[in-house]
């Protein structure tokens, strides 16, 4: 930039007090200076390509998230960064597009991030084999669903498992990673629907746990992010429900009615039980009225909860992340946003 700045600099000079040379000069005299300027526009990219270790920093943690998770959406990859703690100045599009390494691909309201030597395919890949580690073989419509709930539909799916044969196994409708010769575990049980559950919703005083005893709070945005209600309420429950420190809020729309495993749902339901898990909603939808709830409940609970109690945030609208966090920090509360569940202590 500041060869640049030197370059215009003696440009202005050059127009702004010409000097008389003869005729037979004038080509040659352009021809220099477009020599000149050719020059330094490869200096300057090449300065470009310097990334600072600021900037290494950044594409070392993206990369390591396009591995484990594939395309990925830009809001996503913001989260991800700002977590870390090393999301770049400026516009994170500029700064991926800068990135030879990356591409950006998409509409403008759904720019999409991949590694620019992983083909949509091996994203997709990654994409169901993190599925199915984490929940198990499953049959081929449960499979979809779960995909689904992610926003992660993939059209083909079948085609696309038929391909890999290597990664994954298909017999008699169910899905596992993996060739098992000889053994096929059956399917999951089917999912249940969240609103079957009957999750209380009750948040007085007296019917949660003392305030003494809530280490961490989750909050999930379940419009946008239902599939970590589950990984929730297996973190809460991990040392038993005679040991748990941890209230799970999830928030969403009346009519919004996700999917759970049968495991998962028996789960959410001796939380609720117990007072540790509350589904919430509004009275009546209307645009981001789930945040609304969100964010009301976020105050009553600062109010009620000791100063050392931790909030983690889960959503993928950067603006309600940014607005509930800075407010919890503003406050001297640690607040998390969309943290790896599995490694909290």
């Amino acid at each position: 930039s500041m060869l640049m700045w030197v370059l215009s600099w003696v440009l202005s000079l050059q127009l702004a007090h010409p000097s008389p040379r003869p005729t037979s000069h004038i080509d040659t005299s352009r021809q220099g200076a477009q020599v000149f300027i050719r020059m330094c526009q490869g200096l300057a990219a090449s300065a470009a390509q310097e990334r600072l270790p600021a900037e290494e920093h950044t594409l070392t943690v993206l990369t390591a998230l396009l591995l484990k998770r594939g395309r990925c959406s830009l809001a996503e990859v913001g989260d991800e960064l700002r977590r870390e703690g090393v999301l770049p100045d400026g516009r994170l599009s500029t700064f991926v597009r800068s990135c030879s390494e990356l591409t950006l691909t998409g509409r403008p309201s759904n720019l999409q991030v991949a590694l620019a030597g992983q083909s949509t395919e091996q994203a997709l890949v990654s994409t169901v084999s993190d599925v199915l580690l984490e929940a198990g073989p499953l049959s081929t419509a449960e499979l979809k669903l779960r995909l689904s709930e992610r926003g992660r539909a993939i059209p083909g799916l079948l085609t696309l498992l038929r391909r890999h044969p290597a990664t994954f196994t298909v017999k008699e409708g169910v899905v596992s990673v993996g060739p098992v010769p000889g053994v096929v575990r059956g399917a999951a049980q089917p999912l249940l629907r969240l609103r079957t559950l009957q999750l209380s919703d009750h948040m007085g005083a007296d019917s949660l746990p003392p305030a003494a005893a809530v280490n961490e709070v989750f909050l999930v945005d379940m419009d946008n992010k239902a599939f970590m209600l589950e990984r929730c309420a297996a973190h809460a429950a991990r040392q038993g429900l005679h040991k748990c420190k941890t209230l799970v809020l999830g928030f969403c729309s009346t009519t919004h009615n996700p999917r759970l495993s049968a495991a998962a749902a028996k789960q959410c339901q001796l939380l609720s039980a117990a007072g540790w898990l509350r589904l919430l909603s509004p009275v009546r939808d209307t645009k981001n009225a789930a945040d609304f709830v969100l964010a009301f409940w976020v105050g009553w609970l600062h109010a009620e909860l000791p100063q050392g109690t931790r909030f983690v945030l889960l959503t993928t609208d950067i603006h309600l992340d940014r607005t509930v966090g800075d407010l919890l920090r503003a406050q001297r509360r640690e607040a998390l946003s969309n943290p790896e569940i599995g490694v909290l202590p």
